[in-house]
Parts: C-alpha cells; sequence; structure tokens
C-alpha cells in the first residue's frame, strides 16, 4: 500500500519532560504561600500549553510508514518484518516505533527507536516467532514523534492492518537428517533408469526371445515380418501416495512440547510429500474427521507441493468424531489407482481405531494403508515410575493401562493388515519418511 493510501490520525501525548518539569514547581507551591501557589499554577499551565503546543507542531511532522515481511511466514522460526519510514518535514524527527501484532505475537526488540533527518529515510526491524499455524493478522503502525523540548509528543497511528500467513516449517529442521536417511535407505531400483516388463507404456520392438510372455506378442508386426514379435513395455516408475490427515477431536490434543498433535502429523505429511515428490512419486491428499474437509488429487512436482502446502496451512482439529467409512468411501471412489494410503491419526483407543481396522480389508483391495501415529512419551514414562505414595500407585496404574490399550490396538491394526508406525512426536517425520523409503526399496507399492 503506497503512502498516500494509508490513514494516519494523530493524538497529543505528554513528552518525557512534562512531568519532571511540573513537579519542580511544587516547592514554589508549598513555600510561596498563595502567591506562591498561584505561581505554581501559572507555571504548570504554561507548561501544558506549551507541549500542546509542541505536540501540535510534531504531528505535523509524523512519517509515513510501511510494514514489509515475507509473504509467507514460517512457523517456530524467526521472521524478519521490517518498518520502512519517511520523513518529508523540514525537521529532523526522532521516533519510537511499536506494531500491532496478531493475538499472541511478540516483537523482538518491542519498540524501535530511530532519528531521522529531514528528507531521509530510515529502515527498522524487529523479528517475531509465530506460535500458531494459519491466516494472522497485523494492525496499526503507532509512531511516536518527540520534540526537542521534551514537553509534548504526537502519536501518529498509521493504518496498516494486512492478513498474513503462517507455514508449517517443515524443510528448515529435517532436511539433512533426511537426505542421509534417503542416501542410506535409496536402493538402485529407486533411481531414474528404465525397467522392462511389468506392464507400463511401450518401450520397442524385438525379435521374439524363448520365455518371453505369449501376451506381449506384437501380433501385428508378427505377421509383416512373418517371424514372432515381442512388445516391450517400459514399467511405470511412479508409484501414487495419499496422505489423509485425521482432523478431528482427538488430534486436538497438544503434545509435550506445546504442538497440537494435528501440527506434528501435518509436518509429518509434508516432509514426506517432500521427499516423495523428489523421488517422482504422485502425491495427494486429503484432510478428514467426519467428513473430508479437503482434497488434492495426486500430482508430480513443485506445484504439487505448493498445492499441498495450501490445502493444510491453516486446517484446525475439530472437535467431531472421525468417520473412517466416507474416508475410505472417498478413496475408493476419487483415488481409483493404487497408492500407498499413510493415514496420519491418533490411536488414543479401541474406539478410535476399530473402524479404521473394520474398513481396512476395503481399501486393502487395491491399496497399501499404513497408519502413522505419535506414541506418548509421558504416559510409558508414568507407567514405569516408581510410587513412592499412593497417588502415585494410581498414577502409574492409569497410564499402563493406557500404554497397555494403545499396545493392543495398534495389534489389533496390524493383524487387519494396517501397517503401523509409531514414534514420538518430534520424530514422527522421519520416521513415516523412513518407512515410506524401506516400502519403497521393496517395490512394495
Amino acid at each position: 500500500m503506497s503512502d498516500d493510501e494509508r490513514a494516519t490520525t494523530t493524538r497529543w501525548a505528554p513528552g518525557a519532560r512534562l512531568a519532571p518539569a511540573a513537579l519542580a514547581g511544587i516547592p514554589l507551591a508549598l513555600g510561596g504561600g498563595t502567591l506562591g501557589f498561584v505561581g505554581s499554577l501559572a507555571f504548570d499551565a504554561a507548561l501544558v500549553i506549551g507541549a500542546a503546543i509542541d505536540a501540535r507542531r510534531l504531528a505535523a511532522r509524523a512519517p509515513h510508514a510501511e510494514r514489509h515481511h515475507d509473504a509467507r511466514l514460517v512457523l517456530g522460526a524467526r521472521n524478519r518484518v521490517v518498518i520502512r519510514l519517511h520523513n518529508a518535514s523540514e525537521h529532523a524527527i526522532r521516533v519510537t516505533v511499536r506494531d500491532d501484532l496478531p493475538e499472541g505475537w511478540h516483537a523482538d526488540p518491542d519498540e524501535l527507536v530511530a532519528e531521522i533527518p529531514a528528507h531521509a529515510r530510515r529502515e527498522l526491524a524487529y523479528d517475531v516467532v509465530p506460535p500458531a499455524r494459519g491466516v494472522a493478522r497485523f494492525g496499526d503502525l503507532h509512531v511516536r514523534i518527540e520534540g526537542g523540548l521534551g514537553l509534548g509528543a504526537a502519536i501518529a497511528s498509521i493504518a496498516a492492518s494486512e492478513e498474513t500467513r503462517v507455514y508449517p516449517n517443515v524443510l528448515g529442521t529435517r532436511r539433512r537428517e533426511l537426505a542421509m536417511r534417503l542416501s542410506r535407505v535409496a536402493a538402485p531400483g529407486m533411481r531414474s533408469v528404465r525397467v522392462l516388463g511389468g506392464g507400463g507404456e511401450f518401450e520397442q520392438l524385438r525379435e521374439y526371445v524363448h520365455g518371453d510372455p505369449f501376451r506381449d506378442l506384437d501380433w501385428k508386426s508378427t505377421a509383416k515380418r512373418h517371424r514372432p514379435i515381442t512388445r516391450v513395455l517400459q514399467q511405470e516408475r511412479s508409484q501414487q501416495v495419499l496422505l489423509a490427515i485425521d482432523a478431528g477431536r482427538m488430534m486436538a490434543s497438544r503434545a509435550g512440547d506445546g504442538a497440537t498433535k494435528l501440527d506434528h502429523a501435518i509436518h509429518a505429511a509434508l516432509l514426506l510429500a517432500y521427499v516423495a515428490l523428489r523421488q517422482g512419486d504422485r502425491v495427494g491428499l486429503v484432510v478428514f474427521s467426519d467428513d473430508v474437509r479437503a482434497f488434492v488429487p495426486p500430482g508430480r512436482g513443485a506445484a504439487q507441493y505448493r498445492r499441498l502446502l495450501e490445502a493444510v496451512f491453516a486446517v484446525q482439529a475439530e472437535l467431531t468424531h472421525v468417520d473412517v467409512r466416507r474416508l475410505v468411501d472417498f478413496v475408493r471412489a476419487r483415488v481409483p489407482k493404487r497408492a500407498l494410503v499413510v493415514v496420519f491419526s491418533d490411536l488414543l483407543d479401541e474406539s478410535h481405531a476399530m473402524p479404521l481396522a473394520t474398513h481396512a480389508a476395503v481399501l486393502r483391495r487395491k491399496h497399501l494403508p499404513i497408519c502413522v501415529t505419535m506414541r506418548d512419551p509421558v504416559a510409558e514414562e508414568l507407567a514405569s515410575a516408581p510410587a513412592a505414595r499412593e497417588h502415585d500407585a494410581y498414577v502409574r496404574a492409569a497410564a499402563a493401562d493406557l500404554v497397555a490399550e494403545r499396545a493392543a490396538v495398534k495389534a489389533h491394526l496390524r493383524r487387519a493388515g494396517i501397517g503401523v508406525v509409531e514414534a514420538p512426536p518430534g520424530e514422527l517425520a522421519v520416521a513415516a519418511v523412513g518407512r515410506y523409503l524401506e516400502l519403497k526399496s521393496r517395490s512394495a507399492l
């Protein structure tokens, strides 16, 4: 937004030296009798009038101000915000700038101070660490202009309200670790080489060799050349990966680091998408709770990754149950080709996981389903902690029951043919990528 388009309102404020100057007249009022009291009042009145005149004069010198930052801010990382100031007046000014931040945000530093010569420009900056994904809104910029005498000041509120988007911090912390894991796990068959046979696109014709399947004979060429000719096919290299993210009520609870389980699931899903796209696979995404909330059909390339990111950056958990049947029906209808279906969900109890196991048989007719879920390190620690008091014994028993129930749920899912990947929240992304690479190297997809 240009300087001329920004609405600015100003108000008077006492300067830093007004109160000390006013207090200086107190001895005169106390020790000078009636005359001294009247003189003190006159002195204070003169100070107030001088401050008001000072503030009015300063208001005319309010600088133009604009806020600038990246179009995409990153969750949990330091993001730089730049305030550009332009003093168009004939006088030098001293300013203090405060920004109206989105709720729950904090600036470092929270105030920016500068002296700007006449007709000069300055750039000031502060850092913010967004605490949550999604859409956030900045408010106005507030610029305090101090006078030379320090009796009065003007505060200019410059309209600068705007929405910004905060995206998951996907590649910053895990990229190097994933690259190392990728180099260790990736098999030669995963590289960009041609593999003949097994179905796929037409590659070439050649003379029949003993052992070639009869279905691969090219009868038209055989008749034309009067000898058996085999059609050689290039095996299709690209597989499909569908990321299914549970956004129901169980995913709203927070993990040990303060982030929600949904935050960790989205982070892991996006990292898996990044690696799978780099492997040349087609990646799609579905967000579900009691119904399907978002769907990105499988696709390839950097543009597909951006589509996936846009689909999930603002998703929040809903306090609703999860309808796995709707998810399965949707996947069967919209993803007809075989895919690795990675379900990111929380297996807190059997009532939550049983529907997934029940419908797995239907999904497994065409797809390869696995479930990625979070371990609860706190519960595991409490389940094995010593019980010095009666209260500790109750806590340990409850934690042990929770751990045992989760183990039973995982066993039930595995019996139903669903692979289970379990890791602490902070390690979920690497665990999910590791399982994908393992399946890929075994040609299990």
